[in-house]
Order: structure tokens, then C-alpha cells, then sequence
């Protein structure tokens, strides 16, 4: 039974929370669900360090498999929402069946295409000698649980879109759950190594997977049989691929730019620098998944009142989503300014290591508040039919800004004494700068929007 009334009784601060919070929690778990495996990975005795170089070799792959978990996984939920809105029932179970069946055969072929050049992927990555067999090892699991895992996400995103988003949670909760535990079985009691922890991986997966089938089947959401001729497939997929490719390209980029700063690093630091910039990308993410999670968790509501046409609704979730954002990054960038060595301090006892990582945390940091009104910003965008705009505006982001500063300003600071800033604290100037350029851009975009908007008003009423 869908819950459409939600949208319609509920005030806009009180859907934002019930919304938003079940997601933040959702990326919170997800991520502490891949440090539990990094934390077994650790505790394999004489195989632990090739057992973590081989996941952290692994992470680009990881990453990619992730973004394209997005692209059906997040709009077929955004679609679903808007249909909820106009209350086109037999639209809702069509998206629903086409975004289903596209997440379940992608991710196949993705997966298919993995086992046929992995040699390949290994050799490219780096691994050799007992990093590759294990990194072979945890491969050949991971690209079957890629396939239960992006299913699953495509179902427990539209049980939000359903207007059920607390259920996300206690799916997320109880997978984790089984993740531990099958971990603790495979990797302590029956000595599976690396191979035991991507099997508890995959029986987590699988168990997130039927979780959220037994939900849609007991609550009467699952897939209606109906008539989809070739044409209407056709219009389904092309809408669910274009508002889904801005996710997937965030996550590319996001993968492509930290690649980009570790070899920029390794060129002009030592290891130092990258231990103290690991430290602060874990600080930077983990005060990033809250705004993430706001921004993925106002999809569904701004989608319903796309799909009702209520421009006054959808406005205020816009300025509201703004208004919290401003609030949470402000706070938060002054508690790490104030506290930086406090809990940089959580991550090492390295005094070296905490005096190099606390001003560059702080420069990281310098433009956080602007990153919740660019995630708003792009998310109002994907929602409201402007994904081109959306997509153009991350590329400038990181394309254009992020990647291309990351490598120019180390040469700028090694070539000229510009306020006796070191060029290897230069390079995370690259992150504030970006975020800021792009905020003068979108507000120029705004303008030029408006004035298009008011020329097209006059000419109507002329």
C-alpha cells in the first residue's frame, strides 16, 4: 500500500527529518560495515598486510562498482516518487519493474565483465604474488555480492520513495548485523581468511536482498503484472539513466579525483604527507555523510511534489534543506577548527603526523559549508528534469576545478613564494577553491535562469 498521504500531512521540517535521518544512518552503517571488513582483514595473522594491501587495492574497483549501483538504484526511487504524485498507479508498477529488471542485468553484465579480464584489472592495479591471489580471491566473491547488493539498493530506495523510509534502517541494522557475525564465524572460527570475509559480505547481501522483497510482498508493493510495450521501456530507461547517470558521475569523480591527489602526493610529499592525508579524507567523509544523506533523503519528497506540480512545497523543501545544511556544516567546520588536534588525536598518537595533519584538515575544511548548497543545488536539478545542468555542474566541479587544481597549484607553489605557503600544503587548496568557484558559477547560472524566465513572462503577456 503506498503512503502518498505522508507527503500532504506531514509538515516540510518533519518529512525532511523522517527522510533524511533513516539515510544519513543507512551511510553511517554502510560505512562502518566496510571498516568492519577492513578491521577483520587486519586480524588474519601472518596474512593481514597483503590481505589489506589487496582490498585497498581493490578500492577503485569497489568504488565503480558502487557508482553504478547509483544509476538505477537512485532514480528509479526519484521516478516512482514523481509518478506517487500524480497518482498514476500503473506508471509507479512499470518504473518499479523496468528499474528492477535494468539494476538486476546491469550490474550482471558489470559483474560478467569483471570475471572475464580480472587477470587483467590485477595486473593493472599493481597486485603480484600473494596481494594478487588474494586479491583474485576476495574479486571472485565481490562481483556476486555486486549483484545482490544493487539490486537490493534499487528496492530499499523505492521503499522510501513508498513513503516507508524507516524501514531502511532496520534493513541496513540487521545486514550489518549478519555481516559481524558471519565474519567472527568465517574468519576466527573456521580460518576462511580473506575468502570468509567476502563470503560474510555476500550472505549480508543476500540477506539486505530478501529483507526488503519480504517488506514490498507483505505490504503489497511488489511488481504488478502488466503490459510494457518496446516503446514505453524504452522512454523508462532513458529517464531513469539520465537523472541516474549525475549520481554515478559524482561517484566516478569522487574516485578519480582521490586517485588523482594520491599521485600528486606521492610525487611531491613523502609518506608522511600521505598518512596525514588519509587521516583527514576519513575526517573529511565522515562529516560529509550527514549532508549526503540529507540530499539523497529529500529526492522522494521533491519528486512527489514535482510529480503533483506543488512549486510552493517544493520551494520551501528547498530553502529549508539550505537552511539545515548551512547550520550542520557551520557548526561542524568551527568544532574541527577549534578541536583539530583533539581529533585528529583519535586516529593516531604520531605527534609529527598530528602537526602536519592539523592545518591541512583545516584547509580541507575551509569550504564545507558550501558543499550542503551545491548538493541541494544538484539534487533539485537531477529531480526537476535539468540532469544535463546537474551532470555539467560536477564536472565543473571536480573536471575542471577539483583534479586540474590538484595538479596546477603544486606547480604554482614551487615556482613562486606565494604567501609562504608550502606547495605541499598547496595541493589541498584544490578542495575549498573548487567549492567556491562553483558557487559563484551556479549563482550566475541562477540568474541567467531567472532572467530567461522573466523574458519568456513578458513575451506571453505580450
Amino acid at each position: 500500500m503506498f503512503r502518498g498521504e505522508i507527503f500532504e500531512k506531514k509538515s516540510i521540517p518533519q518529512l525532511i527529518f523522517l527522510f533524511s535521518i533513516p539515510t544519513i544512518c543507512s551511510l553511517v552503517l554502510e560505512s562502518v560495515s566496510s571498516m568492519i571488513d577492513t578491521a577483520f582483514a587486519g586480524h588474519l595473522g601472518s596474512i593481514s598486510n597483503n590481505a589489506l594491501s589487496a582490498m585497498g587495492i581493490l578500492s577503485p574497483v569497489l568504488s565503480l562498482l558502487i557508482a553504478a549501483q547509483l544509476i538505477f538504484g537512485v532514480s528509479t526511487s526519484i521516478v516512482i516518487a514523481k509518478r506517487l504524485g500524480e497518482k498514476d498507479k500503473e506508471k509507479i508498477n512499470n518504473t518499479f519493474k523496468v528499474g528492477l529488471y535494468a539494476s538486476f542485468i546491469f550490474s550482471t553484465a558489470i559483474s560478467l565483465f569483471i570475471l572475464l579480464v580480472q587477470d587483467k584489472l590485477i595486473y593493472i592495479l599493481g597486485a603480484t604474488g600473494e596481494v594478487g591471489i588474494l586479491a583474485k580471491e576476495y574479486l571472485n566473491i565481490a562481483i556476486i555480492f555486486n549483484v545482490f547488493s544493487s539490486t537490493g539498493y534499487t528496492l530499499v530506495n523505492n521503499i522510501r520513495a513508498f513513503g516507508y523510509p524507516k524501514i531502511e534502517i532496520i534493513v541496513v541494522i540487521s545486514s550489518t548485523i549478519i555481516n559481524i557475525v558471519f565474519n567472527v564465524i568465517f574468519t576466527f572460527i573456521m580460518n576462511m581468511g580473506i575468502r570468509g570475509i567476502a563470503l560474510s559480505t555476500l550472505i549480508s547481501e543476500v540477506c539486505y536482498l530478501l529483507f526488503t522483497v519480504i517488506f514490498l510482498v507483505k505490504k503489497g508493493l511488489w511488481i504488478k503484472k502488466s503490459k510494457l510495450n518496446k516503446y514505453e521501456v524504452k522512454e523508462i530507461l532513458y529517464s531513469l539513466i539520465k537523472i541516474g547517470f549525475v549520481q554515478f558521475l559524482m561517484q566516478a569523480l569522487n574516485s578519480l579525483s582521490g586517485f588523482v591527489i594520491n599521485k600528486v602526493l606521492i610525487r611531491y610529499t613523502s609518506i608522511l604527507y600521505i598518512g596525514s592525508w588519509t587521516i583527514c579524507s576519513n575526517i573529511h567523509m565522515i562529516v560529509l555523510l550527514p549532508l549526503i544523506g540529507l540530499a539523497q533523503g529529500i529526492q522522494s519528497i521533491i519528486a512527489y511534489y514535482q510529480g503533483s506540480k506543488d512549486e510552493k512545497r517544493k520551494n520551501i523543501v528547498k530553502s529549508k534543506t539550505i537552511k539545515y545544511s548551512l547550520v550542520y556544516s557551520i557548526s561542524v567546520t568551527a568544532i574541527v577548527y577549534l578541536f583539530s588536534r583533539e581529533i585528529v588525536g583519535i586516529f593516531t598518537r604520531d605527534l609529527e603526523l598530528i602537526s602536519l595533519s592539523v592545518p591541512i584538515i583545516r584547509i580541507v575544511l575551509a569550504g564545507f559549508p558550501f558543499i550542503g548548497i551545491i548538493y541541494t543545488f544538484i539534487t533539485f536539478m537531477q529531480v526537476s528534469g535539468e540532469e544535463n545542468s546537474a551532470s555539467k555542474l560536477e564536472l565543473i566541479r571536480q573536471g575542471l576545478l577539483l583534479i586540474p587544481l590538484t595538479i596546477i597549484l603544486p606547480i604554482i607553489f614551487t615556482k613562486y613564494d606565494i604567501m609562504n605557503i608550502s606547495p605541499k600544503i598547496g595541493i589541498f587548496l584544490a578542495m575549498p577553491i573548487s567549492n567556491c568557484v562553483l558557487l559563484i558559477v551556479y549563482s550566475i547560472y541562477l540568474k541567467k535562469v531567472e532572467g530567461d524566465r522573466c523574458d519568456r513572462i513578458q513575451g506571453d503577456d505580450l
